[in-house]
């Protein structure tokens, strides 16, 4: 332990007492001014350490300290110090002091910088542990956007992601805006623009006051009141990924501590993303008909149980168009398997371009092609079925300019039914109403009654007869 005495409460002593009372090493054994009101002293007396008014040499004599602070350049003071007799303590005078501040100030910046790295690195770790627990796209762009708030200190940030075939910006997360921001959820990249300059970079770019960037003319951050922020880059090897952004409502700087990090956050999320996005594309290709691009039967069953629940939990009307080629055979006879799956992509693209974009779109199997429609009720789905139809006979698919016809089934889910009808039966149904419009001459469409169940029941068919039987006794 090292005793200390301090000569001189202004601002001086103030500082130099405010330091040495962080030092569990250091016991102030007091502090003498001959102004009873000098700062020094008052907080000297709030941390119960002696005080003394009077003359400081007198007061010294009283004390054993190891160290004597004398910080009132007053030579006189300073001479009667060094001829005290048996002195046994070292003197400090005002520029010793002065190399005492600057060793604590670069101390106290150290420590500052180790906190905030230390900081830094903790808020990483989450981030990156968020990140990692995330199991949907959603969850981890709201991730980023968080980290990005976080370690910048910015009540506001969002997050879009390039898409280079198009060249746009999708809004993917946003945290701290009104809801109208959420409306422009896309928006072009500029050539020449502020947004393509900063897909461009490698750096943050920061806008400490958009006031001073005539540039900046974004009508949707300006109605939000955002005054400043900082535009994050995200860059792979292939190219811009997107851009994540942090805002505030009001001009500020930034300091080199925050950039740093945003850096190191910008590279999780450009990892993050781009794992996503080839999980996403591979969940894709497994759920996708390669040859149509629509989904397939594996989706199918997936999906068709969970509207079939939702469509009963909320009393919900649940349709299903079930449809194939008629004389799909003679097409691949006569033109060749190549044109025949031309054929189908080209009609799936014309039937894709007519649906709603949350219908489910589905090759069933062969040339046989199925649309589930949540919220649809029967006379819904005749009617898009119907003009599913005539479009088909209109459209001249065929090599030579000929036109090709559909027939279709259609069904549509009661939910007050009981006992509920399983995917299988639902399916079935569809099945039998197509089988009948085949039955009924082909280019029509058949809504499902209940009384064709008791016909193909005396037909001695079932619900296991197989698509690929069904086309058979169709196009024989």
């Amino acid at each position: 332990m090292v005793n200390a005495f301090i000569i001189g409460a202004g601002r001086g002593g103030s500082e130099i007492l405010d330091r040495l009372i962080q030092f569990e090493e250091v016991k102030i054994t007091g502090m003498a001014d001959l102004n009873p009101d000098a700062p020094g002293l008052v907080m000297a007396a709030v941390a119960n350490i002696p005080v003394f008014t009077g003359d400081a040499i007198e007061a010294l004599q009283s004390q054993t300290p190891d160290i004597v602070f004398d910080l009132t350049g007053d030579s006189k003071i300073k001479e009667r110090l060094l001829n005290l007799p048996n002195r046994s303590f070292n003197l400090v005078s005002g520029e010793s002091t002065l190399l005492f501040f600057k060793m604590f100030r670069q101390l106290e910046q150290k420590e500052l910088q180790t906190q905030i790295k230390c900081d830094e690195q903790r808020i990483l770790s989450e981030i990156s542990l968020a990140i990692s627990l995330s199991k949907t796209s959603n969850q981890i762009f709201d991730a980023i956007v968080g980290g990005g708030i976080q370690i910048a200190g910015m009540p506001a940030g969002s997050l879009s992601i390039y898409k280079p075939d198009r060249k746009e910006l999708f809004l993917v997360s946003a945290k701290g805006f009104t809801s109208e921001f959420y409306l422009s959820n896309r928006y072009k990249v500029r050539a020449g623009g502020l947004t393509e300059h900063i897909l461009q970079q490698k750096t943050p770019v920061e806008v400490p006051n958009i006031a001073d960037h005539p540039a900046f003319n974004n009508p949707i951050l300006l109605k939000e009141g955002i005054r400043s922020l900082i535009a994050i880059p995200l860059v792979s090897d292939q190219g811009p990924v997107g851009i994540l952004y942090v805002d505030d409502f009001k001009p500020r700087s930034f300091s080199p501590v925050v950039i740093d990090g945003l850096k190191l956050l910008a590279v999780q999320a450009t990892i993050a993303i781009q794992k996503q996005q080839a999980f996403e594309q591979i969940k894709t290709l497994s759920i996708r008909d390669p040859g149509t691009g629509l989904y397939n039967r594996r989706y199918l069953n997936e999906i068709l149980a969970i509207e079939m629940d939702r469509a009963f939990r909320l009393d919900r009307p649940l349709s299903m168009i079930l449809f194939d080629l008629d004389h799909f055979k003679e097409i691949n006879d006569r033109f060749g398997h190549l044109t025949g799956d031309m054929v189908l992509k080209e009609l799936a693209l014309l039937f894709g371009s007519m649906i709603r974009r949350y219908d489910i779109f589905c090759r069933f199997g062969g040339d046989e092609m199925l649309i589930l429609m949540a919220d649809t009720d029967l006379a819904g789905a005749e009617n898009l079925a119907e003009r599913l139809r005539s479009s088909a006979a209109e459209a001249k698919l065929l090599p030579e300019g000929s036109s090709l016809t559909c027939s279709f089934g259609v069904h549509t889910l009661c939910p007050a039914e009981t006992p509920r009808p399983t995917p299988d039966d639902f399916l079935h149904r569809a099945d039998l109403a197509l089988y009948e419009a085949k039955s009924l001459g082909r280019n029509r469409v058949f809504a499902f009654h209940p009384a064709l169940i008791d016909v193909n029941l005396e037909m001695g068919q079932n619900n296991n007869r197989t698509s690929v039987t069904r086309s058979k006794q169709r196009d024989s």
